[in-house]
């Protein structure tokens, strides 16, 4: 770890689920006690400070006072306020937005009209709640002229999960297949599990072994670089037990079903950004 990162001070305004389990992972890049978290409740902000040695702040303008790192981890309607809340803090520093359908575009629009000095970068992330164990995805989307903050805040999230940066345009889409996704990886997992106590397993090891199910076959699809298809493939030998129930999946629709879900995922994200 360089100097230089462990001279980081990073905020998170708005210290939720999705908050906190980004500073969790910051915390394994700087010093705990370099993270600042600030958030509407006072008492829950102290104690998930604690939980990860971080510190309280006294209010959003005080974290983005302390650090040269702001992470807006806020629902998308408050953006704005707490933009104009914070902007006179903002100079010269990185900014960090993670809200669903707020472009960058938007933000800039929203601190132009502060008055103030903007902030040197501005940066979107979209990350899925994995990030809490390591095992997350984080899109990433920035300006071309503003790399080297983005590899900052790479740096930061490295130990978040992968880092994917992506054109803006793109950021919705991942927001809907990897944001969500966890949602409909979970439903799976309980869909799973439901089948296999019908079938007499019992609950707790039903959830086990659909789990690690999905998650060996993650790892397999990511390390060796095959064609889902071609895996699946392997898992189908003729006549057997695996493509009979494959057969089921597509009669009942079970890719349609995904895809008309992420879809309708993405077209939420946008209309949000539009409003």
């Amino acid at each position: 770890m360089s100097t230089e990162i462990d001279e980081i001070a990073v905020g998170f305004i708005g210290a939720g689920a999705m908050g906190s389990a980004l500073a969790k992972a910051v915390s394994r890049v700087i010093p705990a006690d370099h993270i600042y978290l600030a958030d509407s409740s006072p008492e829950k902000t102290r104690q998930r400070a604690a939980k990860i040695g971080a510190r309280a702040a006294e209010s959003n303008a005080d974290a983005a006072r302390r650090c040269g790192v702001i992470f807006i981890g806020v629902k998308p309607y408050l953006v704005a306020d707490v933009l104009t809340g914070i902007a006179p803090e903002l100079k010269g520093k990185t900014l960090v937005s993670m809200a669903a359908g707020v472009s960058l575009t938007a933000i800039k629009d929203c601190l132009a009209e502060t008055r103030t000095a903007p902030p040197a970068a501005t940066v979107r992330i979209m990350p899925n709640t994995p990030v809490s164990v390591g095992e997350g995805i984080v899109a990433l989307a920035a300006d071309d002229r503003q790399n080297a903050a983005a590899e900052l805040v790479k740096t930061l999230l490295s130990r978040a999960g992968r880092i994917e940066q992506v054109p803006e345009s793109l950021i919705d889409c991942a927001g809907a297949v990897s944001g969500s996704g966890p949602a409909y990886g979970f439903i799976f997992i309980e869909a799973l599990a439901d089948a296999a106590v019908l079938l007499g397993m019992p609950r707790n090891q039903a959830y086990i072994y659909a789990a690690q199910t999905l998650k060996g076959a993650a790892a397999l699809a990511l390390e060796s670089g095959a064609h889902p298809a071609a895996l699946k493939d392997a898992v189908c030998s003729p006549g057997g037990t695996t493509i009979e129930a494959v057969s089921v999946l597509e009669e009942r629709g079970f890719r349609a079903a995904i895809i008309h879900a992420v879809r309708a995922a993405h077209n939420k994200s946008a209309a949000v950004g539009k409003k």
